[in-house]
């Protein structure tokens, strides 16, 4: 399956851009744009786009290794620290991919490296 972030408009609208794209093992970047701030002036990313971002690196991960996009089922964000100005790295493995189930884990990680964010995402791998 060939891991084209530029397909989907919303990835566009945002900016994504993929890093590194390996079966089970997807980086993508997302820069730092005022639209994506949580209120005007604001230095910090909206809430919905960290989790948005996060859903997106596992859905690849896991798609990544059933080669078809797969529709999300569950998803769960632990938010640790503001995400602020700056690009966000999100680094997703697939955890484990079954018949019926697949789950990624996430880390999201600031300009300076530290982690913001992580994330379990659940995806339903049946065909």
């Amino acid at each position: 399956m060939e891991l084209d972030v530029d397909r989907s408009p919303f990835h566009r609208l945002i900016g994504l851009e993929l890093v590194q794209g390996d079966p089970g093992l997807i980086e993508l970047r997302l820069p730092w744009r005022d639209e994506l701030g949580r209120a005007d002036g604001s230095d910090w990313f909206h809430g919905g786009v960290v989790s948005a971002l996060i859903d997106i690196a596992g859905d690849y991960a896991i798609a990544s290794r059933v080669g078809r996009a797969v529709p999300t089922i569950d998803l769960r964000v632990d938010y640790l620290r503001p995400a602020r100005r700056g690009e966000l790295r999100a680094v997703a493995r697939a955890v484990k991919v079954g018949r019926t189930v697949g789950v990624a884990d996430v880390e999201l990680r600031d300009a300076g490296g530290a982690l913001v964010a992580i994330g379990r995402c659940a995806y339903s791998t049946a065909g």
